[in-house]
């Protein structure tokens, strides 16, 4: 599948203006975010439609973003009818796009402060590249929001790629600066 339109979007960013520029290229009728309860409280100001994916406890922060559904939507291979059968049987739509931010972890407070459903989150959008766009930094959301606005809110194949590429890299990198913090 070479064009994504990016219509379904999970978001869950720390600083939530990151994602303003893309606001702005994106319609809000036609957009639906889910994401964390900050972000989505902050796209709702923001005239978007947008559902938080955590309910009721989650063991103080551990696995807000660890949701079943949330996952199904991104790893969803749409070449695969059986996958998109399962969806319309759950009345779930695919993810077009992940955007993921990871808070830096604490060298005094580890490995407690490990971003695990960020991580995790990344990896499903790398692991499913054909299918999911993902932004996870500065530089990757700049990217992003100039690839969507040259291409009328679509992603490509080769733009995918290429962003699932520098994530794996990224996390890769995340996971040896982890491994320096165990004593």
């Amino acid at each position: 599948m070479d064009r994504i339109d990016v219509k379904n979007i999970f978001a869950a960013v720390s600083d939530k203006s990151v994602l303003d520029p893309l606001l702005k290229l994106l319609d809000p009728k036609s957009t639906k975010f889910w994401g964390t309860e900050g972000t989505v409280k902050y796209l709702k100001n923001k005239g978007f439609k947008a559902e938080s994916i955590v309910s009721g406890f989650d063991f103080d922060g551990r696995v807000k973003s660890l949701d079943r559904e949330n996952f199904i939507r991104v790893l969803a291979d749409r070449s695969n009818k059986e996958h998109l059968s399962e969806l319309r049987k759950l009345k779930l739509e695919p993810i077009d796009l992940v955007i993921v931010d990871l808070y830096a972890p604490d060298t005094k407070n580890f490995p407690e402060s490990m971003d695990i459903g960020g991580q995790a989150l990344i990896r499903a959008a790398v692991k499913n590249y054909k299918n999911v766009a993902l932004a996870y930094d500065a530089k990757s959301m700049d990217d992003l929001a100039n690839h969507l606005q040259a291409n009328q809110g679509m992603t490509l194949f080769a733009f995918r790629l290429k962003q699932a590429k520098s994530a794996a890299k990224f996390i890769a990198k995340r996971c040896n600066l982890e491994a320096k913090y165990f004593k």
